[in-house]
């Protein structure tokens, strides 16, 4: 790829988790890189319906990058297919003249714009998407789906994929494999310097929420909706035995929701050691990631679930349904190297998972550390070595 080709990105909004993937191609000196956002979620404090909690992200959405908001930015006020329509995107790709251009999904009309545009001026089409078989709809929209999905991705000289599961679904609408590029998800650069700080910082944290060093703390990071299927871990903690193990076990739930009363009605019912701490931003995440000895998520249909990827660069081992697209041989979360994986839903299956790992350290110092082994693949050079290479091929 000859230096300073320009690479244009598409998407709905400033979002958290691609944040970091933007700052690191800004860095890359062989291409001159700008950003269209088709709207300004993210940027202001938003009411999240699932979580009954105004939220506001504690970090810079918009620094270290070259972007404009498009004219119609301001009046999109939810995402939705035909609510994120931006006419304009054709002329900011005009005048900016991209090489490539790459495009979050295809459910909003602005992005099927962005692709049509590039194909009538000659640009690469690059699909930037997470959807996995989860994502698709039941019945007779499933099969219209499949039927038109194919040729829809065929427009798109290459897609970024984050996981194996996600390769599997595009593979499955008979996307050519060798047009994938695994791009490792990244995320904010708080979490890498935090961890070589977690002793530390485990030991700050724990002191301020008084947990003894020696009890097995599991940490849950998740709406408290059903769908994320909270109940599974207070009921699978219920069942935890103590006849070989006397180590005292504790949740800590970074969340809110919809469901939190019952949920702490539930475990006071019971006598479970459980924190609900609410909403937690991302700057105080690090922290309690620190304090954690397990990840644990019970999510019925995770498309990729990015608490697992701050989870296992922090250096945890995972405790995960068999639901979660971050799941694979290759991918963050890797059965029996880092992950005990169990069925959705199966409560006995979820307690037996938290006996292990709480009885068998040997087994959380070896899941832990191939934690950190296999998260050091999503810092940045690896991901925009896939997005030049998808450029490219």
């Amino acid at each position: 790829m000859s230096p300073g080709r320009r690479l244009a990105v598409v998407v709905s909004h400033p979002i958290q988790y691609y944040v970091p993937l933007y700052r690191a191609l800004a860095r890359e000196p062989s291409i001159e890189l700008h950003i269209l956002f088709a709207s300004r979620f993210g940027l202001e404090t938003t009411f999240d319906w699932e979580m009954n909690v105004d939220v506001a992200w504690a970090t810079d959405l918009t620094a270290g990058y070259s972007h404009e908001f498009l004219p119609e930015a301001d009046g999109i006020k939810q995402i939705g297919f035909r609510d994120v329509d931006n006419p304009s995107v054709a002329g900011a790709l005009a005048r900016f003249k991209p090489d490539a251009v790459i495009v979050h999904g295809y459910a909003m009309m602005t992005m099927l714009r962005a692709l049509a545009w590039c194909r009538l001026h000659g640009a690469r089409a690059i699909l930037a998407s997470d959807s996995s078989a989860h994502g698709s709809p039941p019945g007779l929209r499933r099969t219209v789906k499949n039927m038109t999905l194919p040729w829809l991705l065929r427009q798109f000289g290459a897609a970024l994929t984050m996981s194996d599961r996600a390769e599997q679904h595009l593979a499955s609408l008979r996307y050519p494999r060798a047009r994938m590029f695994r791009t490792p998800m990244m995320i904010d650069e708080g979490f890498w310097r935090a961890r070589e700080q977690r002793p530390i910082r485990r030991a700050r944290k724990r002191a301020e929420l008084g947990l003894a060093d020696d009890e097995f703390v599991v940490l849950s990071v998740a709406k408290l909706a059903p769908r994320k299927r909270m109940l599974d871990i207070l009921a699978a903690l219920s069942k935890l035995g103590v006849e070989h193990s006397t180590r005292r076990v504790t949740l800590l739930v970074a969340g809110d929701g919809e469901q939190k009363e019952a949920l702490k009605s539930f475990a006071a019912e019971r006598g479970l050691s459980t924190r609900f701490l609410g909403f937690v931003n991302i700057d105080a995440l690090p922290e309690l990631y620190a304090a954690a000895d397990a990840l644990v998520h019970a999510a019925e249909a995770e498309q990729y679930g990015m608490v697992v990827l701050e989870a296992a660069v922090m250096g945890l081992p995972l405790i995960l349904s068999d639901e979660t697209g971050a799941i694979g041989p290759t991918s963050i979360a890797r059965p029996e190297a880092n992950t005990l994986v169990f069925p959705r839903g199966d409560v006995a299956a979820l307690a037996k998972a938290l006996a292990r790992l709480r009885d068998d350290s040997d087994l959380r110092r070896r899941l832990s550390d191939a934690s950190r082994t296999i998260s050091n693949d999503h810092a940045g050079p690896f991901s925009v070595a896939a997005v030049l290479k998808a450029m490219s091929a």
